[in-house]
């Protein structure tokens, strides 16, 4: 896997704030040729499976040897390990949380990182990732920049929708700038979805199929199932947000 240079940032941070620029900045303090992509900054504040969700949806569209660092991490500073680890000739850093949940290719390679002394016990996407991932990014090898473990990252429970009884007790991945709601169901129950928190719903194939002012179901770009309401906002019609709970019949 050659280094490509190029380092995606994924955070709960915001665009308010400086901590995005003070990353960036950490970043290219160690290699000033660093490209630096934002993936996005608005994942949910603590919302750490609406992040893994976000970042399963765009890390495949990167060059291999690409670095990824996700930062949603309500424990930093506390016992929480940091890691970095490669998958499909991509490396990816972050707090082990669950962030990595939806990871499913093989992992060749992980570490822990170790915050270094001087690293703010409330700030380590500024003062471990971003340093670490620029040196990936320029090259260094995983085992230079923290110590090899065997242990998996953990995976969050609460990933994957579950049954009760007939129906499906689902959860919000993510609700996106239209109002669709992606949800964690699994694609084998698209066909047979006849309402969301009781409100009905049509399984379509586009968003304009839907009628006017009508719920719908439908895969997404990111292979999920999300629902819909033509030229309106899903989210609002359900009353939900990244995180709740949806209620499938």
């Amino acid at each position: 896997m050659k280094p490509r240079g190029i380092v995606t940032l994924l955070t709960d941070f915001g665009l308010e704030d400086a901590y995005v620029g003070a990353m960036k900045g950490a970043i290219l303090a160690v290699h000033a040729n660093i490209a630096i992509i934002d993936i996005t900054h608005g994942v949910r504040p603590f919302a750490v499976l609406q992040g893994a969700f976000l970042l399963d949806t765009a890390w495949r569209s990167f060059p291999v040897g690409t670095v990824h660092i996700a930062v949603v991490d309500p424990g930093v500073g506390t016992s929480r390990k940091a890691i970095a680890l490669k998958a499909a000739d991509h490396i990816f850093a972050g707090p082990d949380n669950g962030l990595f949940t939806f990871l499913n290719e093989p992992i060749s390679e992980i570490v822990e990182l170790a915050a270094p002394p001087e690293a703010a016990p409330t700030f380590h996407g500024r003062d471990l990732f971003a340093p670490v991932a620029a040196r990936l990014a320029a090259g260094a090898q995983l085992a230079e920049v923290g110590t090899l473990r065997r242990q998996e990252p953990l995976r969050l429970p609460d990933a994957w929708a579950s049954k009760v009884g007939e129906a499906w007790r689902a959860q919000a991945l993510h609700c996106d700038h239209f109002g669709n709601v992606i949800s964690n169901l699994p694609l084998r129950a698209l066909a047979r979805i006849r309402a969301v928190n009781g409100t009905r719903v049509r399984t379509v194939e586009t968003y304009e199929e839907g009628e006017p002012n009508e719920l719908v179901a439908l895969m997404g770009s990111s292979g999920r199932i999300e629902f819909a309401l033509r030229e309106g906002s899903a989210a609002a019609r359900l009353h939900t947000a990244p995180g709740e709970t949806l209620l499938v019949t």
